[in-house]
C-alpha cells in the first residue's frame, strides 16, 4: 500500500473496469494546486452571456500537455512537496486510466483587499459517459492560508466561495454531461458550497461532490433546501489528525457519513493529500480520529457556537495572531520547531481578553497535542 499516487502506477484499470471512485477525486483535487501553464485554456467569464446560457463551449487540453519541465518550477514551486506532484502528474499520464484526461477552464485570482483567494479548474475525464470533474484549489501549508479557512466560521458566503458558485453555474452551463465537483482542503468546501448553491438543473447533473478534509458548515446551511437537495451525494473523507475537515462540523456526520483515512502523514502533515494511503482504488482506512483531533474539534466548535459572527471574528484574529507570534509562516515549520514556538505562543495569549484566552490557550495546545500524534491505519 501506498499513496495516491503510487496505486495509480500499480494498478491500471479503465474507468470501464474500475468506476471514478474517491481516491480518483483525491488525485484531481490534488492537480488542482498545480498553477498551470500557460497552454492550457482559461476561464473566460462573461455575466451577459452567462445571464442568456449562450457562452461558447468548454476548451481543453490532453493531460500530456502538462508534462513541460521547464514549468515545473511555476507549476508547483508553491505546493508542499514540489517533486511529489510533478511525480503524480507523470504517472497519471502514463496511467491508461488517466489517459484521455484534458483539462481546461482554468482560473487563479487573488485579492487582498477581499482576502480572495481562489483557483479552478476543470477535467474531461474521457470515460465514455463525458462526464466532466470541476476541481477548486485549497490552501496551502501556510498559517495564513489556514486562517481562510478558520474565516469561515464567521462570514458566509466568503469571496472565494461566491465565486465557486458563478464558476461551477458558467462551466455546467456549458457541459451537456455528467458533473462531479471535489476539492481538497477550502477546495472541499468550495465544491460543497458551490453544489448548494447551483440552480436546481444544474443540481440534477451532479451526480458526486467531494470534501477532502474540507472545512464544514454551520446548522443554517446544512438545514438549506439547496444543500438538502445535494446532501447524498457529498462525499467526506479526512485523515486521523484531521483539524481543517473538523472545523465547523456541527453533526456527527453527513447522510454517508465521512471516511477516516490513514496517513503516512504525522500530526497535522496528515492534511497533505499525497500522504493519505491508498490501496487498489480504496482509501486505507484508520481506526478514527485521533483523540487530540476530536477534542480540538469539541473546543473550537463548542466555542464558535455560543458567540456571534464578529465575536468569531475577534477571535480568529487573536487566534491567528498567537500563531504568528511563533515566527513561522507555516504549521509544518512551526511544528517541526514546536519546543520553540510553544512558549512564545503562550505568552503571546496572555494579551487577549480574559473571555477568551482560556479557550485559545487550550486551542493552541490542541494543534501541539495533534502535531504530536497520528493514528496508524488498519490492516
Amino acid at each position: 500500500m501506498g499513496n495516491i499516487t503510487d496505486d495509480i502506477r500499480e494498478h491500471f484499470d479503465t474507468f470501464a473496469k474500475l468506476p471514478f471512485n474517491e481516491t480518483d477525486s483525491l488525485a484531481l483535487a490534488q492537480l488542482a494546486y498545480a498553477r498551470m501553464p500557460d497552454n492550457v485554456p482559461r476561464y473566460q467569464m462573461n455575466p451577459e452571456a452567462a445571464t442568456a446560457a449562450v457562452q461558447s463551449s468548454i476548451q481543453m487540453v490532453s493531460i500530456r500537455d502538462l508534462l513541460r519541465a521547464e514549468c515545473y518550477d511555476a507549476m508547483f514551486g508553491k505546493v508542499w512537496s514540489p517533486d511529489m506532484n510533478v511525480d503524480l502528474l507523470r504517472a497519471m499520464c502514463e496511467s491508461p486510466r488517466w489517459r484521455s484526461l484534458h483539462v481546461g477552464e482554468y482560473v487563479d485570482e487573488f485579492d487582498p483587499e477581499t482576502t480572495k483567494q481562489f483557483s479552478a479548474c476543470a477535467f474531461a475525464l474521457g470515460d465514455g459517459a463525458n462526464t466532466l470533474y470541476v476541481s477548486f484549489r485549497g490552501t496551502d501549508s501556510s498559517i495564513v492560508g489556514w486562517k481562510e479557512d478558520f474565516t469561515m466560521a464567521f462570514r458566509r458566503p466568503v469571496a472565494s466561495q461566491e465565486a465557486a458558485t458563478e464558476y461551477l453555474a458558467s462551466v455546467a452551463q456549458r457541459w451537456s454531461g455528467p458533473i462531479m465537483v471535489g476539492g481538497h482542503s477550502k477546495g472541499g468546501n468550495l465544491a460543497v458550497y458551490a453544489a448548494a448553491c447551483a440552480p436546481v438543473e444544474i443540481q440534477d447533473r451532479i451526480v458526486s461532490v467531494f470534501s477532502h478534509d474540507g472545512p464544514g458548515f454551520d446548522d443554517d446551511f446544512f438545514a438549506a433546501s439547496g444543500f438538502q437537495r445535494i446532501e447524498h451525494n457529498v462525499h467526506k473523507s479526512v485523515p486521523g489528525s484531521s483539524i481543517i475537515g473538523m472545523l465547523f462540523e456541527t453533526r456527527e456526520q453527513l447522510s454517508d457519513g465521512y471516511t477516516v483515512v490513514g496517513s503516512d502523514g504525522i500530526g497535522i502533515m496528515q492534511h497533505f493529500a499525497l500522504h493519505w494511503q491508498v490501496d487498489h482504488g480504496q482509501f486505507v482506512q484508520a481506526e478514527g480520529l485521533a483523540a487530540s483531533s476530536q477534542y480540538l474539534a469539541r473546543t473550537v466548535n463548542g466555542w464558535m457556537a455560543r458567540f456571534d459572527d464578529e465575536h468569531r471574528r475577534r477571535f480568529i484574529e487573536n487566534l491567528f495572531a498567537i500563531f504568528e507570534a511563533s515566527g513561522y509562516q507555516t504549521f509544518g515549520e512551526l511544528t517541526s520547531h514546536l519546543s520553540q514556538s510553544l512558549p512564545l505562543m503562550l505568552a503571546a495569549a496572555r494579551n487577549i481578553d480574559v473571555e477568551d484566552r482560556d479557550v485559545m490557550i487550550e486551542v493552541v495546545k490542541g494543534f501541539a497535542a495533534t502535531a504530536a500524534s497520528a493514528v496508524l491505519p488498519t490492516k
